[in-house]
């Protein structure tokens, strides 16, 4: 069994838990045939690189888990769903909608970048309804309203085929991708907090072992039945994904 994280942004970043296509690319033939769980907490990110790491996947010659642990979101929803088994933690998130890009010139390009976009969203339409099995016009309605749905819902809705027992783990994303979300939850964007000063962070998927930050912080609400008490082992710091090593 290989784990593989994307626990960032997906496409080409600066932050070392970002994760591109080529670098999922390797992680996925390291695994060589195994079964590979691919954990997620994504605020989401390129969706060429996205629908890369989907053909990916499908080519796969072993059985794929995709574990959505905290968020996912836009691109990471997309190519979480070609999975061959989905899975969600009870306190996760995920959301679709309407690819965007940005473009600069004259009258022409924005015309060939709004065609490029109707494109790209064609094909994701087509993933989502492929999973789920709900209608087109469904899926359209749910991405231009950028819908947000909990563990059950998404279950509900067939984006995902069984939710976990896992312990609660913080779902949070960068400044940049919350300035692009027009319905995000409640709270999401206050999710960061100051890592404790004696921890010894790094950014998640470095594969190290994980304890509880020590600084005396509580989880706030209750966790679900069933699950452990603590809120996360991986925190989310100024819109970064850490997980804390032990001492």
């Amino acid at each position: 069994m290989a784990d593989i994280y994307v626990y960032g942004a997906i496409g080409d970043g600066w932050d070392a838990a970002d994760m591109t296509a080529h670098r999922f690319a390797y992680l996925m033939q390291q695994a060589d045939g195994e079964d590979v769980t691919i954990h997620i907490n994504s605020g989401g990110g390129d969706v060429f690189d996205a629908s890369a790491m989907a053909e990916v996947i499908r080519s796969y010659k072993g059985r794929v888990t995709a574990s959505i642990e905290g968020l996912a979101a836009s691109a990471a929803s997309f190519f979480a769903l070609t999975a061959d088994e989905v899975v969600m933690n009870p306190s996760a998130l995920l959301m679709v909608h309407n690819p965007w890009a940005l473009c600069q010139g004259e009258s022409a390009d924005m015309r060939k970048t709004a065609d490029m976009l109707d494109k790209v969203r064609d094909a994701i339409v087509s993933q989502y309804v492929r999973k789920t099995g709900i209608d087109e016009d469904t899926i359209c309605a749910y991405m231009d309203e950028e819908t947000w749905f909990d563990a059950g819902h998404a279950l509900e809705a067939g984006f995902v085929d069984s939710l976990t027992d896992a312990a609660p783990i913080a779902a949070c994303v960068s400044k940049d991708a919350l300035a692009r979300y027009r319905n995000k939850p409640e709270g999401l964007a206050a999710a960061s907090v100051k890592p404790p000063a004696t921890s010894d962070a790094a950014a998640t998927g470095d594969g190290g072992n994980t304890i509880d930050p020590t600084d005396g912080r509580e989880p706030k609400g209750e966790a679900p039945e069933g699950t452990a008490g603590s809120a996360a082992r991986v925190e989310c710091v100024n819109g970064r994904f850490i997980r804390f090593k032990e001492q």
